[in-house]
């Protein structure tokens, strides 16, 4: 399967599939940011398969809206691909939406889609600094946990 890294944009776009994918992207929103997208997968071509890796860390009043479709159109047979759309929220300010969905017009296929939208874990920040890790840096640390395994 081909891994792609790619830049979504802001607003509407549409990306059509026509090989085995792997699609990752991450958003980092700062400050009073705001990123909001919302793509469709397209799947028209018949045993394609996919991945759809998001990851979006918002910090400060930063707000993140996400909406992906995964579309499989009629004569698509065979055709295995899913969303996957992470968010960590740094900031009681912050904010994050992501919805997944699933517009499937042919049978013999499989989708699928799952989202989490979640803050640091407090136990995981409080080890770290009781190994005599800064607060900042624990976080940092954490933060570059959380997305690395977008590139693994």
């Amino acid at each position: 399967m081909n891994k792609k890294t790619i830049e979504l944009k802001e607003g509407e776009q549409t990306i059509y599939i026509e090989s085995d994918i792997e699609i990752n992207a991450m958003y980092v929103g700062r400050g009073e940011d705001m990123l909001k997208t919302k793509i469709w997968i397209v799947h028209s071509k018949p045993g394609f398969k996919s991945r759809i890796n998001i990851k979006a860390v918002v910090f400060d009043k930063a707000r993140f809206d996400f909406e992906g479709i995964l579309k499989i159109d009629k004569g698509a047979v065979q055709t295995d691909t899913y969303l996957k759309i992470d968010c960590l929220v740094m900031s009681e300010h912050a904010f994050a939406r992501a919805i997944p969905s699933l517009e499937i017009n042919e049978s013999e296929v499989k989708g699928g889609h799952g989202a989490t939208i979640g803050y640091l874990d407090p136990t995981q920040t409080y080890y770290l600094e009781s190994r005599g890790v800064d607060k900042s840096k624990a976080e940092n640390i954490l933060v570059d946990a959380f997305i690395r395994n977008l590139w693994l």
